[in-house]
């Protein structure tokens, strides 16, 4: 079972190549986004989501 952490960096990972970004300017970005507020909401549930619902919520035009 993946972590909260495992599926964010994966969702991280996932957006810089199916981008073309630099994994540093993905992972800054995600480190501002909404995303990484809900990654230790746990009475959301919302981390138990996978690595394309965090992709979702990262905006790399920020």
């Amino acid at each position: 079972m993946l972590s909260q952490i495992d599926r964010f960096a994966d969702a991280v990972q996932d957006l810089a190549r199916s981008t073309g970004k630099p994994l540093e300017e993905v992972r800054a970005a995600a480190l501002l986004s909404p995303a990484y507020e809900v990654l230790y909401d746990f009475d959301t549930g919302l981390w138990q989501e996978g690595p394309d619902f965090f992709a979702s919520l990262i905006d790399l035009d920020a």
